[in-house]
């Protein structure tokens, strides 16, 4: 009889991680009869992979943009003939003194004149349709001594052809005042620019650039570009560091899963030694409220399920740490905070319960202990992790 007891055991917990979810009145004091420390490892083997299979789906969401070239090369050179090349209707110079990205930004410089132009070519050839390279930022600082505010012009070519051009009206977006750096990024394939049709350039063969500041009166002009690519959007999961990140993530998570779990046995053990006449077994109390976090299968899920259904994310090149927050919590923040608010006050509920039926507390003091220990344990847990790992 025993044996065959032994057998069914598994199944037993099994049937426990799930009915503590609608029935944990019930299910808890059978729990309490018999603790156990299987329960909380199988919650713990069945989180694992949800944990993956979250952090999969929020990898294909999730897209950073990708410059090209990277380091700056447009601008830290002139060019040559066989890779690219700046010209102007003027001499295109190196700047030291003057730039916001790597060692120089290009630049060009004109006396007694209303018309100033910097182009580059031979860059190969660009496919800028909205899958592609979607996007073009760049730097610009023009100089008059006037301080007249030109009209500014964006031409791209195909064919390196200057008559296969496409134009794009940027004088909205330069600096107002002369000697200011514009930090510019404009949507590529799009209805604002002009002169997209077949005979001109191709959305799909985008092989030169162009920058033309016009004026209405003459004076001494520079123009100056830096910080110069084109922006791909590719998804997270394409990354080739993408396998560690999953790899990370799960160790995060078991280790995450086991630290909270001893920090809630830990503050709900040093509360009932305080505040009640209990003595039972360290190790029960350990196991039952191990049980607790059968939470975190449907919130895993849940969760899982809800970046399928969100939004994709556009992070752009070079974005700081607070326009990451303001892009997440203007698309995914506020509905993952609803769902990870309802299974922490789910967690504390059950927690309440579980102790109810280790003591005889009453509800405000067994509620009270779980709030406290739930809310404990995460802070404790997240402050752990974030200084170790």
């Amino acid at each position: 009889m025993e044996e065959e007891q032994e057998k069914k055991q598994p199944w037993e917990f099994v049937k426990w991680i799930f009915r503590v979810l609608y029935s944990p009145m019930k299910t808890f004091e059978e729990i309490v009869e018999k603790p156990n420390i299987k329960g909380p490892v199988l919650i713990l083997l069945i989180t694992l992979p949800l944990i993956l299979g979250g952090q999969y789906v929020s990898g294909t969401k999730f897209f950073l943009e990708t410059p090209t070239p990277e380091n700056d090369l447009w601008t830290e050179s002139v060019g040559n003939s066989t890779s690219f090349l700046w010209n102007s209707n003027d001499n295109v110079t190196l700047d030291s003194y003057d730039f916001i990205v790597g060692n120089y930004s290009v630049s060009s410089s004109l006396t007694n004149s209303s018309l100033i132009w910097m182009r580059l070519t031979n860059i190969g050839s660009f496919n800028c349709s909205k899958e592609e390279y979607s996007r073009l930022s760049f730097r610009i600082k023009w100089i008059n001594e006037a301080d007249d505010v030109p009209t500014a012009i964006l031409q791209l070519f195909s064919f390196n052809n200057e008559s296969k051009k496409i134009e794009l009206d940027i004088g909205g977006n330069i600096a107002n005042n002369t000697s200011v750096w514009a930090n510019i990024t404009v949507n590529l394939a799009t209805d604002n620019w002009v002169g997209a049709s077949e005979k001109s350039a191709s959305w799909t063969n985008i092989t030169g650039i162009s920058f033309l500041l016009i004026w209405s009166n003459t004076a001494n002009l520079v123009l100056k570009i830096d910080d110069l690519f084109f922006g791909k959007y590719t998804p997270i999961s394409s990354s080739n560091t993408f396998d560690l990140q999953l790899t990370y993530s799960f160790i995060r998570g078991g280790i995450n899963f086991l630290v909270e779990w001893l920090i809630l046995f830990g503050i709900v053990l040093l509360a009932l030694r305080s505040f009640s006449d209990w003595n039972g077994l360290w190790k029960n109390l350990l196991f039952i409220l191990g049980y607790v976090y059968s939470v975190s299968i449907v919130y895993l899920g849940a969760l899982a399920l809800l970046f399928i259904l969100l939004p994709p994310v556009f992070l752009p090149y070079n974005i700081t740490y607070l326009e990451y927050l303001d892009i997440y919590q203007g698309s995914w923040g506020t509905p993952i905070t609803f769902l990870s608010l309802f299974a922490y006050g789910w967690t504390t509920i059950l927690c309440a319960i579980a102790l109810k039926k280790i003591h005889e507390l009453s509800w405000n003091k067994a509620f009270l202990i779980g709030l406290g220990a739930v809310v404990m344990s995460l802070l404790f847990s997240s402050f752990l992790l974030n200084v170790l790992l």
